[in-house]
C-alpha cells in the first residue's frame, strides 16, 4: 500500500525540513555564522509548524481565497500553481494566542531572529558574525521546546540525542532567575580593581596574559577589569574532524562551566550564572593530532586479536 505524501503545510512537512535545518546547523561550529543562519530557517519551520498543527488552513494567506483551498488539499478550477502562505511575523502573531505559554518574551525573541535571517538573505548586513550563543541559543531552545511540545514532538526528535543535554542546561539557565545575583559580585570586583594603584592594575594585567594562554582553557575578557582570563567547559555536541597541514584538527564544541581571572580574582561556577553576565557563549575547543596517532585506537580495535602468520612464502 502506497504510503499517502504529507500535504507541505502540514505539521509533519514542516518539522521533516526543521529536522534537515537542524542537522545543518549543527554540523557547523557553534561560533561561526553559518551556525546560527540555520538555526534561524530552523526556527521558522518549527513555528509554521505550530500554527499548522491546529489546522494548516491557518497558515494560508487570506487574501486569495485559492489559497485556503490549497491548505485545505482541494484544487480550484484555476489550478493555482504558486500557494502563498502567510509571512513569519502574522505567524508568531498566531502562535501567541494559540499556543498557551508563548508569551510576548518569546514571541519579541523569535522575530529578532528571524530578522537577522531576512537581513542574512536580503540585504549585505551581516548580522549573525560575532554574535555570541548566549545571546541568542537559550531563548532558541526555549522557544523551540515549547511549540515542538505542542506538535507532540521534542528537542531529541529534531536536533537529535546529542543535543538534548545542551539544551536542557540553557533551558535551566533561562529560567534560573537566582544566578543573575552574580552581576553584584562582578560589580564587586570591579569596584575593588579600581581602587588599586595604576602601576599595579598593570603588573596584574600583564600577569594574566602571561598565565591565561589558549593550552589552559578559552580566552576572554573579564567582566569586571578587563584583563584576559580563561573560561573551562564541558562537551556540548559531537566532535567534528578535519584534516589540515598534515595532521587531524578535532574540534569540540564547549558549554561554559567556569571563569577565572587571575588579575582581580573573580571566579564564577555554574553556566547560568556565565550566561546571565554574558559569558554563557559556546566555544569550540581545537586540538591538532598527529594523524597515527588519531587513528592508533582505531587500528588497534580492527587488528586485536589477530594471530602473526607465519606460514607466508
Amino acid at each position: 500500500m502506497a504510503t499517502k505524501t504529507p500535504h507541505e503545510w502540514s505539521s509533519e512537512a514542516l518539522l521533516t525540513k526543521a529536522e534537515r535545518y537542524a542537522e545543518l546547523m549543527l554540523e557547523q561550529d557553534r561560533d561561526e555564522w553559518q551556525f546560527g543562519f540555520w538555526s534561524a530557517l530552523c526556527l521558522e519551520m518549527i513555528l509554521r509548524g505550530a500554527v499548522a498543527k491546529v489546522s494548516p488552513v491557518l497558515l494560508a494567506d487570506g487574501k486569495d481565497w485559492n489559497n485556503t483551498l490549497f491548505a485545505l488539499g482541494a484544487k480550484g478550477l484555476t489550478r493555482k500553481l504558486s500557494p502563498k502562505s502567510i509571512d513569519a511575523t502574522e505567524v508568531i502573531s498566531r502562535l501567541e494566542v494559540l499556543v498557551t505559554g508563548f508569551n510576548r518574551e518569546i514571541a519579541n525573541f523569535c522575530a529578532l531572529h528571524l530578522q537577522r535571517r531576512n537581513a542574512e538573505l536580503h540585504s549585505g548586513s551581516l548580522p549573525f558574525d560575532s554574535l555570541s550563543t548566549s545571546t541568542w541559543l537559550p531563548q532558541f531552545y526555549v522557544a523551540c521546546n515549547l511549540l515542538l511540545s505542542t506538535q507532540g514532538s521534542s528537542i531529541e526528535d529534531i536536533f537529535g540525542s546529542e543535543e538534548v543535554k545542551t539544551a536542557e542546561t540553557l533551558i535551566e539557565a533561562v529560567k534560573d532567575e537566582a544566578a543573575k545575583s552574580v552581576k553584584g559580585t562582578i560589580s564587586a570586583h570591579k569596584t575593588i580593581w579600581e581602587d588599586k594603584p595604576l602601576e599595579e592594575q598593570e603588573k596584574l594585567i600583564k600577569q594574566a596574559e602571561t598565565v591565561s594562554l589558549r593550552v589552559y582553557g578559552h580566552r576572554v575578557k573579564c567582566p569586571a577589569c578587563g584583563s584576559t582570563a580563561l573560561l573551562h567547559g564541558s562537551p556540548a555536541g559531537a566532535e567534528s574532524s578535519t584534516y589540515k597541514d598534515g595532521l587531524i584538527v578535532v574540534r569540540q564544541p564547549m558549554l561554559p562551566a567556569n571563569f577565572e581571572c587571575k588579575a582581580c580574582g573573580l571566579k564564577i561556577v555554574g553556566y547560568s550564572k556565565l550566561n546571565a553576565c554574558g559569558l554563557g557563549g559556546i566555544f569550540t575547543s581545537t586540538s591538532p593530532i598527529d594523524p597515527i596517532e588519531y587513528f592508533e585506537d582505531d587500528f588497534r580495535d580492527r587488528y586485536s586479536g589477530m594471530d602473526d602468520d607465519n606460514n607466508e612464502p
